[in-house]
């Protein structure tokens, strides 16, 4: 009896370890290591995170916190501190969180990736509210104090803790 009891363990023990190997690589807490936009609007070229460095030299760490049951936990530490609770689901090539989806690239090892995001280009007046402009000439033309953003690429750099 005391064997049949022992084997049941060791089934339900590799059963258990099983289910954890087809958990997400996702899964865990990840801390955000590099951001910055790209020199070329298709993201190429160089990562420009002169901003993000000077952000972390003011005490700025993001970290997010996946879990398995969908949900996760974004924290921003610093000046203006904040946490953010989420869902996420990983459908594929893409990984969606916050209502967004975004294609990433994960090595082999999973104990990185990093997304890009292509902001399109836009145009906002004096008062920071984007206007219907599509063209930077019709931008431009619209007001003197109108600004015209150009296409933008950014990288966001995630690590596993």
């Amino acid at each position: 009896m005391k064997k049949l009891l022992l084997i049941l363990v060791f089934v339900l023990m590799a059963c258990e370890e099983k289910k954890d190997e087809e958990l997400s690589p996702f899964i865990g807490t990840w801390a955000v290591t590099e951001k910055g936009v790209y020199q070329v609007s298709d993201c190429s070229g160089e990562v420009d995170d002169s901003e993000w460095r000077g952000l972390k030299s003011k005490g700025v760490t993001i970290t997010i916190e996946i879990k398995k049951d969908g949900t996760g936990v974004e924290t921003i530490t610093g000046p203006d501190p904040k946490v953010t609770t989420f869902t996420w689901y990983n459908p594929g090539n893409t990984f969606c969180m916050k209502d967004d989806c975004f294609i990433y690239v994960m090595p082999n090892n999973q104990q990185s990736f990093y997304t890009n995001i292509i902001k399109d280009p836009y145009c906002i007046d004096e008062n920071y509210k984007v206007t219907g402009h599509n063209t930077q000439r019709d931008c431009e033309d619209a007001s003197t104090s109108n600004l015209w953003v150009k296409k933008k690429c950014h990288k966001t750099r995630y690590v596993k803790q």
